[in-house]
């Protein structure tokens, strides 16, 4: 009977760890980055950036957003794990010598459980944050008037493919990018729409076309009060609620219009 018993009491604790780890794996949060997959970071990249977004002064600022970037195609989540990683950029347009102020204002508004970090220096200027579920933000000063701003996977299982969500074309506003086509009477050879829910609300567009030239034609139509960067290859300007940027990369002219949050 005893023995009974023993048999009986070690099937039922086995039972009990069995069913406490099954219970944990379902709720628990991981502890790990190796613990979760890229599907699962996405939505935290764009939560981070979408609160940098928030963060501006449209008034002051002209971003572009990009969609997702493999960044590391072959990389070790563990010894016996293989994974990828992914990061998603929005670049911030500003009137030069006012960087450090604008990177120190994204930092006073990131929750505090971002525990973020601003080093500012003659040659430095670089902001480093924790989104959370094992996600980094950075932002850093790449040019006079241009900070990048990067959220990043880091290294994960891949389980899902990764496709940014289908933009309602109606929801987007084309008319800004079409005004400096317009204006420079030219034809795009690709649009690219990229989107953000912002924190508060609504949502952040970028939309982007790809065309030929220098977008010289476009510079004087536009008032200099509206103007936040001017640079041979980048010219970048307020256009009512959207910002508007050209950007020169090669033989191809880009422009962006940004509006939201």
């Amino acid at each position: 009977m005893k023995r009974r018993w023993i048999v009986a009491a070690t099937a039922a604790w086995a039972l009990a760890v069995a069913g406490f780890a099954y219970y944990s794996s379902r709720n628990d949060a991981p502890t790990s980055r190796d613990q979760t997959t890229i599907a699962e970071g996405l939505p935290v990249v764009d939560g981070a950036l979408a609160r940098v977004a928030a963060a501006l002064d449209p008034a002051t600022t002209v971003t572009a957003l990009g969609g997702y970037t493999r960044t590391d195609r072959s990389c070790r989540v563990t010894s016996a794990r293989e994974g990828t990683r992914f990061e998603r950029v929005l670049m911030v347009y500003v009137r030069k010598d006012t960087e450090p102020a604008v990177l120190d204002r994204v930092r006073g508004a990131l929750p505090a459980s971002y525990d973020s970090h601003l080093v500012s220096g003659s040659n430095t200027h670089l902001l480093t944050a924790d989104a959370g579920g094992f996600v980094t933000l950075r932002g850093a000063l790449v040019q006079p008037g241009q900070l990048r701003f990067v959220a990043d996977t880091g290294c994960r299982v891949q389980d899902a493919a990764v496709q940014e969500a289908t933009p309602q074309s109606q929801s987007a506003n084309r008319a800004p990018v079409q005004a400096v086509l317009d204006t420079l009477k030219q034809t795009a050879s690709d649009w690219r729409t990229h989107r953000l829910t912002c924190p508060g609300g609504g949502t952040l567009w970028t939309v982007e076309a790809v065309t030929t030239g220098d977008g010289a034609a476009s510079r004087a139509t536009v008032p200099a009060t509206a103007v936040v960067l001017d640079e041979p290859k980048l010219f970048a300007f307020r256009a009512g609620d959207a910002g508007v940027a050209l950007r020169v990369e090669g033989d191809a002219l880009h422009i962006t219009s940004t509006a939201g949050c």
